[in-house]
């Protein structure tokens, strides 16, 4: 048969999918997916019961709106006051700064457990009570080289130990006191184990704490424009959770006061700075009105006069205060925020009622201008140093009694029950996936085999169906239950037991087919049964074809070449010895080897002696 036929044969095929046909591969194959799908459905049962139960913790912390300084409030619209941005307070909530003074506090970096055997462990602790060995290790410092590395501490006695590193590095020590070597530092607080028990201690990176802090942190705004924010976090130890949530907490506000108590220390020394320049300013004012007094007498002022500086000191006032608001402002917004363009609106404002005061100053006589003007500068000076100085007064109150602007409304507080909890879930999903794998792997390996079962399949591909014979019901149920190396008995000789099975009757047929055959090709009378696997059946169909042709009237012999797993004597009550080996090997005369089996017309040869190198024969 060529490659040509075979291609032509396989286009041919049906290729709709048989439903049938796949559910009859399912069935044959439900052994094994009955035993795949119970060890997923163990392993499920394993894994849900043995893992660790998550519980989730919550507090809720209130973020109140920072009120602005004085300075920039007196100057802008309440609406334009920016209210704190509830995203910026989670980011601050959940940063390093934060996080990890809260690892500092309480040594999450250090993990201790009592050395167990994975999987096996956690599954006997099911049945049997917690184990209540424990040490505290107050201290553990290492080398950056030796972070997120397992060390073994073993308990000597009630008040010492031995720390080990897989046999490399060793030190011993006694509790409550620092062992320092061999690149490590540590302190064990108690020991409440007896001696010989192993404890496995590792000291995690801070960034690897840190990350998985982030990981099961989480912080969101109950409701929009509350300022409430709702923190919780997941963990498989609930007062753990509650004491990591109660320090995040702390540790927010306390970030919170000192960032308030640095805005205002910053604010102080700048005005700290502003006061000796305004006092200069103002005994520079002062001792020109002296000198003015003292050259030209008391000059007495109209009314419009008087008005006219009232106005310019209050707009000088205000200027002066406004400058503050601006350089405020400008330590944390550009200039193109709305807040600082809003500053230099109101600033460019009073520049212009300035100018058009100085222009009704015009109109009055030239001392009193002058009068006027040096009073101005007086006035506005005192002013300003007497807001400096209330201002300078008013930031050391602030300084001393800084307040942080968040509180914790409700303490961190633990669900009792462990999230997530679905056993049940998970031993279903763990059957249907075994349900699956199982029924695909046996799907693709009949694929993959591609069998053919059929004789109109085989004939598609080019090859000639002499004839098909059917499973033997009898011979089936009588065999089914021998061991893998056990084969039939003599009385299982189907052609001889029962020559009317439907089995016989098809050998028969084929009988037929193949005399036909021999005289249309003239070819030798001699025909070759094999297989590709074991157990595909051909000693069934070479010694039942044999009989039958045996009782056609032909003489046949029978000649048993499977030289390895050959068991054609046993099934005709035959010996063995003195059989094909002995011919290959050319100990024997042919003629001498054959036996007569007592059925007429039907000589045998058996394979002989079996030998380890069958192949050499070949």
């Amino acid at each position: 048969m060529t490659m040509e036929k075979i291609r032509q044969a396989r286009i041919s095929q049906n290729e709709e999918i048989d439903i049938l046909s796949l559910l009859h591969i399912l069935y044959a194959k439900k052994i094994v997916i009955i035993i795949t799908t119970l060890v997923f459905s163990f392993l499920s049962f394993l894994y849900a019961t043995t893992r660790q139960p998550v519980y989730d913790a919550s507090i809720l912390i209130q973020v109140e709106k920072n009120a602005q300084s004085n300075l920039i409030s007196k100057f802008i619209s309440p609406l334009e006051l920016n209210s704190p941005s509830i995203a910026t307070e989670i980011g601050i909530l959940k940063s390093r700064r934060v996080l990890n003074q809260t690892i500092a506090d309480l040594g999450l970096q250090i993990e201790v457990a009592e050395k167990n055997i994975p999987v096996i462990s956690p599954f006997l602790s099911l049945f049997q009570s917690p184990s209540e060995n424990y040490i505290d290790v107050i201290q553990f410092d290492l080398l950056p080289e030796y972070e997120d590395t397992s060390w073994t501490l073993t308990v000597l006695s009630a008040d010492s130990y031995k720390l080990s590193l897989k046999g490399a590095i060793s030190v011993a020590g006694k509790v409550n006191h620092v062992v320092n070597g061999k690149g490590v530092a540590i302190n064990v607080k108690e020991i409440h184990a007896a001696a010989g028990t192993k404890f496995e201690i590792k000291k995690h990176s801070l960034f690897n704490v840190t990350r998985d802090l982030l990981q099961h942190l989480n912080a969101v705004e109950q409701a929009k424009d509350s300022g409430l924010l709702f923190v919780s976090l997941t963990g498989h130890d609930k007062q753990e959770n509650i004491r990591i949530l109660n320090s995040i907490s702390l540790n927010y506000m306390k970030d919170n006061i000192a960032t308030k108590a640095k805005e205002t220390s910053k604010t102080l020394a700048f005005v700290d700075t502003l006061l000796p320049m305004a006092q200069t300013r103002l005994r520079e004012a002062d001792r020109k009105l002296h000198e003015f007094m003292q050259s030209n007498g008391a000059v007495d002022l109209p009314l419009e006069a008087k008005n006219i500086l009232e106005s310019l000191v209050a707009l000088q006032a205000q200027h002066s205060e406004l400058e503050l608001a601006i350089i405020e402002v400008s330590k944390h917004y550009t200039k193109a925020h709305p807040l600082y363009r809003s500053l230099t609106e109101k600033e460019a404002l009073l520049e212009k009622e300035k100018r058009e005061l100085n222009k009704r100053i015009a109109g009055i006589p030239k001392i009193q201008q002058d009068y006027l003007g040096i009073k101005r500068d007086v006035e506005a000076e005192q002013e300003i140093y007497m807001q400096l100085l209330s201002k300078q007064q008013e930031l050391r109150i602030t300084q001393a009694s800084t307040v942080a602007s968040v509180r914790i409304v409700d303490e961190a507080v633990s669900d009792p029950l462990p999230v997530g909890n679905k056993k049940g879930l998970i031993l279903l999903l763990g059957s249907m996936a075994g349900l699956i794998v199982s029924s695909g792997g046996c799907l693709l390996m009949n694929i993959l085999q591609a069998p053919l079962e059929e004789a109109k399949s085989i004939e598609q591909r080019g090859v000639n169906v002499l004839a098909s014979i059917p499973l033997s019901k009898w011979l089936h149920a009588k065999t089914r239950y021998l061991k893998k190396d056990e084969h039939p008995g003599r009385d299982d000789w189907l052609s001889k037991a029962h020559p009317e099975d439907l089995s016989i009757e098809a050998l028969r047929s084929l009988r037929t087919t193949i005399f036909i055959s021999l005289m249309r090709k003239k070819a030798k009378n001699s025909i070759l049964i094999s297989s590709a696997t074991p157990g595909a059946g051909k000693t069934f169909i070479s010694s039942n074809l044999a009989a039958v042709m045996a009782d056609a009237g032909k003489r046949i012999l029978l000649i048993d070449a499977d030289l390895r797993r050959g068991y054609l004597h046993e099934l005709l009550g035959m010996s063995k010895a003195c059989g094909l080996t002995d011919i290959l090997k050319g100990s024997m005369e042919a003629m001498k080897a054959i036996q007569q089996t007592g059925h007429a017309g039907l000589d045998f040869i058996s394979t002989g002696r079996f030998t380890s190198t069958p192949r050499s024969f070949y």
